[in-house]
């Protein structure tokens, strides 16, 4: 019976794969499973006689950074696929960084990409995203491309995109799907996640971590704990890693982190903690794996990719938004390949680089499915994982 159901799977699963490879004229059809982001390098389709689409090329791309320096993180990624989009089909790439945190600073970095002549101006984040509120209809020229964030009002009362704005919203949860389950694959069921604030994005990689926490337990027969905490700061301190140390001296092997610098807190209660089991360390948003030996992996969103797509997207359409995408926001994950688990430092040693394939697969193809939720008051049925809120 279980070779039998076990075939079934196999075939639902090679049918729609093939479905998925059924793409008109004009698209790629071939899917490969994300693991190194950084590498990604955006090929464009053929027409409907097998020609490479060419691009006009000629113009600038700015990219308004919420961060002061771009040597790492996701404004860094997304510099990187600019670059390399600019590169690619003959465009010329600027930046403007912020002079610090502050949506002032956000504001007047996106009015000097704005009036830098740039046709398309990108940023990402909720300081952008507050900042574009205030000054997307001042530009009627200027087209806007903003990530994990839309534009709103400073109490978060108003949400409105100008037409001139196309916004992508990662799919946290089923970024968080993937941790949740390579961590308990990798047989770690005393769990912690800790969060920089209860709001949605942050909300949703603990929600998904625990619905791939449950599937793998389920899989393995095992029950998991796990801790959950909201620090209300995203910066790493004292107070913050000896709440984590506390946890690791106390029975948790694992702790899952997501945003600002908090995970430099996890790196240092794993180091400190006195429990005579070995602490590991999960990231979220973008590769972090190689801050230390005791990251297990991050669990990604594919800045670089995904920008190079809404770029060839934009200057496809005229340099442009089009009906579907101009004042609209985009919902991106495994179906576009813009959330992974992140590859070039594979510490997992029960879950192989195959097996994850295989999961992404039918997480692509919709065989499991992974729901979203925006608060910590309704949670995913988790039978086989017990959950500790501590705030």
């Amino acid at each position: 019976m279980k070779k039998f159901i076990a075939l079934v799977l196999t075939l639902a699963l090679a049918v729609s794969l093939c479905a998925c490879s059924d793409k008109p004229a004009g698209q790629t059809a071939s899917f490969t499973v994300p693991m190194d982001d950084s590498t990604y390098t955006y090929t464009a389709p053929t027409d409907a006689d097998g020609e490479t689409v060419t691009l006009p090329g000629g113009s600038v791309i700015a990219l308004a950074a919420e961060q002061t320096s771009l040597d790492n993180g996701a404004d860094a990624l997304l510099w990187k696929g600019i670059q390399t989009f600019a590169s690619s089909f003959g465009y010329t790439a600027e930046s403007y960084p912020a002079a610090d945190s502050s949506v002032e600073a956000a504001e007047a970095a996106l009015r000097e990409a704005a009036e830098s002549g740039a046709p398309l101006v990108v940023c990402r984040g909720e300081a952008m995203a507050q900042a574009m509120f205030n000054i997307q209809n001042n530009y009627p020229g200027v087209h806007y491309l903003l990530f994990d964030g839309e534009p709103h009002n400073d109490t978060y009362t108003n949400y409105t995109s100008a037409s001139n704005v196309h916004c992508v919203l990662f799919q946290e949860e089923q970024a968080g799907y993937l941790a949740g389950y390579a961590a308990v694959t990798e047989g770690y069921t005393q769990l912690g996640f800790i969060g920089a604030d209860e709001v949605p994005g942050i909300v949703r990689y603990v929600t998904g971590f625990m619905q791939g926490a449950e599937y793998a337990a389920e899989q393995q027969g095992l029950t998991v704990n796990l801790r959950t905490w909201f620090t209300g700061t995203y910066q790493a301190g004292d107070e913050t890693t000896n709440r984590m140390l506390d946890w690791c001296n106390n029975g948790t092997t694992l702790l899952f982190v997501s945003g600002g610098n908090l995970v430099a807190s996890a790196i240092d209660a794993a180091n400190e903690t006195t429990s005579e089991n070995t602490v590991r360390v999960l990231a979220a948003d973008y590769d972090q794996t190689g801050l230390s030996d005791v990251m297990l992996g991050s669990a990604i969103k594919c800045y670089n990719s995904a920008v190079q797509q809404e770029l060839y997207e934009f200057f496809s359409g005229n340099a442009t938004w089009g009906q579907a995408a101009a004042g609209q926001s985009k919902k991106v994950g495994y179906t576009t390949g813009a959330v992974a688990l992140a590859g070039p430092y594979w510490r997992y040693e029960q879950l192989s680089q195959r097996d994850y394939e295989r999961l992404y697969e039918q997480l692509r193809n919709s065989v499991l499915k992974v729901d979203s939720y925006a608060d910590m008051r309704t949670l995913p049925d988790t039978p086989s994982v017990t959950i500790d809120q501590q705030n």
